[in-house]
């Protein structure tokens, strides 16, 4: 006889596998501007409806059609299992961590609607704000759940502190990096004064042509970057605020910074890549130089008392390193423009991070960092 415990997390597992088939439909259809009840599921290619025995999450993509349309034979995207797979875990664990209470419903809420958002800032750069905005109520809803409704300040300090960092990080790196608009605006003049009258014909076929493509491009991000003044939308700040809301003002500077390292460590091979092939080989070096010598460092400060001197030529390395990468990115950014890269998913991920595990992340961080100094 199958025991009790076993039935009912088979029954989560599976109900979190179809929620997070729903969840696709969300995010991809607030993508498409179609409603997320009407037409029923179909194919994105040929559009013919999908039958049921085709719908079954991660079950159907495995076993009855195998990952390609029944009609038109074209491949159906790795994006739904993996969405349903992930959902239907992170229910159980939930689940598991928290039993039958109003805490593991409101956490669901606030899982599921990030993966919304972590798809279609994936997918196209973008966050809605109503996706923003219900992260942000059913966090101030859950911290208040845990802290005590008499603690309101908690959650709204965490919310502002999230919303400021962000905002600072966004035009401090700007700043840092930013494109030189005079630059573009003289080339501009430069190229219209060298122009003919043919051109004018040529500009009304590029028109149309972007035009076209406005639906694959939703925004130019270096436009969006010049006229802002920030290296990133503000869709990011409403995350912090909500991570800042859930989290209170204390955690929300470790979440942020473990976004930051998380989202270093996910672009930094792609990165590497194309500076090699760019032959942009002086930032290659600086940037390469700073963590080989920051993993030095650590380790070997972790292993054995070195004289206080030894750090400073450590520390001075790091600062060098780390300003001719900032002067040579400036003039790579200045050359070939910003490019979008997703920042919300690497938020929402720390974010929930330090909610479950964020004593023993800043206990780590003590020990392995700060005590470093001392």
């Amino acid at each position: 006889m199958i025991d009790e415990v076993i039935l009912i997390c088979i029954f989560v597992f599976i109900t979190g596998a179809c929620i997070g088939s729903f969840l696709n439909v969300v995010a991809l259809r607030a993508l498409s501007k179609e409603s997320i009840v009407f037409p029923a599921s179909k194919c994105p290619e040929c559009q013919e409806p999908i039958k049921w025995y085709d719908n079954i999450p991660i079950f159907s993509y495995l076993f009855t059609f195998r990952g390609k349309c029944r009609n038109c034979g074209c491949k159906v995207s790795l994006q739904y299992p993996i969405v349903e797979t992930i959902t239907a875990i992170l229910f159980l664990a939930v689940f598991l961590a928290y039993g039958v209470s109003i805490n593991t419903l409101l956490i669901l809420i606030l899982l599921c609607i990030s993966i919304v958002i972590t798809i279609t800032d994936f997918k196209k750069e973008y966050v809605f704000d109503a996706h923003s905005w219900a992260l942000i109520i059913f966090a101030i809803i859950t911290s208040l759940y845990n802290v005590g409704w008499q603690n309101y300040m908690v959650p709204a300090l965490g919310l502002i502190a999230g919303a400021i960092i962000m905002e600072v990080i966004a035009r401090l790196a700007y700043y840092l990096v930013k494109k030189d608009v005079k630059t573009d605006e003289e080339q501009k003049e430069e190229t219209t004064a060298e122009t003919s009258g043919n051109e004018n014909d040529n500009k009304e076929v590029k028109t149309e042509e972007n035009n076209e493509d406005n639906d694959e491009e939703d925004f130019d991000i270096n436009e969006y970057v010049r006229k802002n003044k920030r290296a990133f939308g503000e869709g990011d700040t409403y995350l912090a605020a909500a991570a800042g809301a859930l989290l209170g003002w204390k955690y929300i500077f470790i979440a942020v910074a473990m976004a930051i390292i998380l989202q270093a460590l996910f672009i930094l091979p792609q990165f590497i890549k194309n500076l090699y092939d760019k032959e942009e080989y002086r930032l290659l070096f600086s940037l390469s130089t700073f963590f080989i010598v920051a993993i030095v460092y650590w380790g070997i400060t972790n292993t054995v008392k070195v004289p206080f001197y030894v750090l400073v030529v450590f520390v001075l390395i790091l600062v060098f390193c780390a300003l001719d990468t900032i002067i040579r990115l400036k003039k790579t950014v200045n050359t070939q423009g910003f490019v979008a890269i997703p920042f919300g998913p690497a938020l929402l991920f720390s974010t929930f991070l330090t909610f479950f595990f964020g004593k023993y992340i800043i206990s780590f961080v003590i020990k392995h960092v700060f005590l470093l100094l001392g």
